[in-house]
């Protein structure tokens, strides 16, 4: 593939990449806004399963067709590369199929018994044909990309994203609008938040199909052909050479979502455990039943994934882009054995990463109560409990944002296996810090073992970039500045808050508040003549080892 056309494609891929966690974002808030804790818990419930899924079907299999497809290409044969689409989506599409019919029938045990959140099965239930999708949209979108086109992907994508904004909000509203009226369309038994996160979810799955509708409007990827030659292949012989790609990087994607199952698998037994123990703490009088706490716990846990969550995954969500930009680069110059300048790419890179993602860690901590209230004006309940969570996860979304560029950098340097080494053990520290701090601190604790496990990740991203390239990035030296210019851009934006509050509209105080801190934050760098996104690459003659 041309450079130009690996570049287009990139841009494509990014693009498209930085506009679906928009849309998310205004997926999310305002579907919280309307669902509740309630119904956000039985949401995040069934979406924190769909993720997984996702995610192997984006990575995983989409990876594997792309791959046998690009050397079928590359050999000038497109008849193989379109044998090998034909067998990966049958083997894919029945795999899918099957899921399905397990997740549809195998709903309720799996909310009970796993998820500890039963009133969630109908949720899980409407996402269950959009495992099939998934697969189908998969195995396409490689088949185009290993044809050197990025563009269905891209546009598909897009669509999905538009699609999960109007079909879930619209069901969702639907619902909501109609009320008990609607429940007539729902199982026996079925309650208005239970119906309202089964439409939204319903919503999502539609937003699926339309995207595989929109991968059907661009010609095949197999059509394009010079010197046509035909090589031999058993089925059996594409099937294994499929499984071989396939398996390590679906084995990376899951590892990458363990924390979202930690919680879902964790989170609401364990909030649900402090309840019964000390009901006194959530407004219970002593002798509160198991059917209340269970309520409370799915309210608590919808408020800290519906609020919280979505509000910290905004920052890593920009921030990854500079490691997707970073990748191309280093891994040439790594190759190379350019060490010396891949050594400043990396710092620079770094520079770059925590200069956005520090003031936005520590405006998080300084403003987490007036975010939520602006964002969910109609969800009191729900912001004083994610309010404090918030705080703790202000301080986790700068090593979350800081360790994406280290494992572009660890994957560009063909050590991609270290990435899922890092993120087993930040699960494994997720998991102990729950079951140590929820019991103690109740949602709090949720926050508390998500910040200790990104700085792990952080902390061994580090140590396996020095081990693996040579390079040793000193962080907490090249952000000393930037840490201090944080407490100052936090400091002013909550004075402004507090005096703003009193005169204007909150949503107008905490605009002021925002860019007050925003032009603290900038006046401190030039005053210091320290500006990392101005900063360009120095030579540097020093070894990678000393940096």
């Amino acid at each position: 593939m041309k450079q130009q056309s690996v570049l287009r494609g990139s841009v494509w891929l990014i693009g498209s990449a930085l506009l679906a966690k928009v849309l998310g974002a205004i997926f999310r808030i305002p579907l919280t806004a309307m669902l509740g804790g309630t119904g956000m818990g039985y949401f995040s419930c069934a979406y924190g399963l769909f993720l997984p899924v996702f995610a192997l079907s984006v990575t995983g299999m989409n990876t594997a067709v792309s791959a046998v497809t690009a050397q079928a290409f590359a050999k000038h044969d497109p008849k193989s590369a379109e044998r090998a689409f034909r067998i990966a989506r049958r083997m894919f599409g029945i795999g899918g199929a099957v899921c399905s019919l397990l997740l549809w029938f195998g709903a309720k045990p799996l909310c009970s018994g796993f998820l500890h959140n039963p009133r969630a099965a109908l949720a899980v239930r409407m996402f269950a044909p959009a495992v099939l999708i998934c697969c189908l949209n998969a195995v396409m979108r490689g088949a185009h990309e290993g044809n050197q086109n990025m563009i269905p992907t891209s546009v598909s994508q897009v669509i999905e994203g538009i699609g999960r904004v109007i079909f879930g909000l619209l069901l969702c509203g639907a619902v909501l609008r109609q009320g008990d009226a609607a429940l007539q369309w729902f199982p026996a038994g079925t309650t208005l938040p239970d119906a309202a996160a089964a439409a939204a979810i319903l919503g999502v799955t539609l937003s699926t199909v339309a995207g595989f509708l929109t991968l059907l409007c661009f010609p095949k990827p197999y059509q394009r052909t010079a010197a046509p030659v035909y090589t031999p292949h058993s089925d059996q012989a594409v099937r294994r050479a499929l499984l071989r790609i396939l398996i390590p990087v679906a084995a990376a994607s899951l590892v990458t979502n363990l924390t979202t199952l930690i919680d879902l698998a964790a989170g609401i037994r364990l909030l649900e455990r402090v309840i019964l123990d000390a009901p006194e703490r959530f407004g219970f009088q002593r002798g509160v039943t198991s059917v209340q706490a269970a309520e409370s716990a799915n309210f608590l846990f919808g408020a800290f994934s519906g609020m919280a969550m979505t509000v910290f995954n905004l920052v890593p969500a920009v921030t990854n882009m500079l490691g997707k930009g970073v990748f191309p680069a280093f891994a040439a110059g790594y190759v190379q054995h350019r060490t010396d300048e891949t050594a400043v790419q990396a710092e620079n890179v770094m520079r770059r990463t925590a200069f956005l993602a520090i003031p936005a860690g520590c405006g998080m901590i300084a403003l987490a109560y007036p975010i939520l209230t602006c964002l969910f004006p109609t969800r009191p309940q729900e912001t004083a409990a994610a309010a404090v969570p918030l705080m703790i996860l202000g301080a986790a979304v700068i090593f979350a944002a800081l360790s994406y560029p280290l494992f572009s950098m660890l994957q560009a340097a063909g050590h991609a296996g270290d990435t899922v080494l890092v993120m087993l053990c930040g699960a494994g520290v997720k998991l102990l810090c729950n079951y140590l701090f929820v019991p103690r601190h109740g949602l709090s604790g949720i926050a508390l073992s998500t910040m200790l496990c990104y700085a792990v990740i952080l902390l061994l991203a580090l140590r396996r970039l020095r081990l693996r390239t040579g390079i040793r990035l000193r962080l907490l030296r090249m952000s000393v500045e930037m840490l201090f210019g944080g407490v100052l851009c936090a400091t002013s934006a909550q004075f402004c808050w507090t005096w703003t509050q009193a005169h204007f509209p909150q949503r107008m105080a905490l605009l002021f508040a925002i860019a007050l801190g925003g032009a603290v934050y900038l006046l401190w760098f030039l005053l210091t003549d320290y500006l990392p996104m101005r900063k360009k690459p120095r030579s540097r003659n020093c070894p990678a080892s000393r940096l």
